[in-house]
């Protein structure tokens, strides 16, 4: 990977530091397919995105912000990104649910 792609910002640095919204998202993917990047890494580590986040984003693009609102209960809820990576049906509501539910509960017990 070049140096000029491992120092550019990546969504989700951005987006973590109040940088870049949801809506960015699409911006991010542009770039990439227009710089010529796709040689140099993925469109996951462009994005800044695990292999597991990128795989669930592309099966329910909706998925993004349960997605960005789980990074930080990463270890937490990493088997409910396996199912999700796995059952890979475009309207898989039922999985995204228990993936927020898991990340609610997981938050509250954490404050608790």
């Amino acid at each position: 990977m070049s140096e000029a792609v491992k120092e550019a910002p990546t969504f989700i640095k951005l987006h973590g530091r109040g940088l870049a919204t949801i809506t960015d998202a699409d911006d991010f993917v542009e770039a990439w397919n227009e710089s010529g990047h796709d040689e140099q890494c993925s469109l996951a580590d462009y994005l800044g995105v695990t292999d597991e986040e990128y795989d669930i984003w592309v099966i329910t693009p909706r998925a993004l912000p349960a997605i960005l609102a789980a990074r930080p209960l990463r270890a937490f809820i990493e088997p409910f990104y396996r199912q999700l990576r796995v059952v890979g049906a475009q309207d898989d509501r039922p999985v995204l649910y228990a993936l927020a539910d898991a990340a609610v509960g997981v938050r509250a017990f954490a404050r608790g």
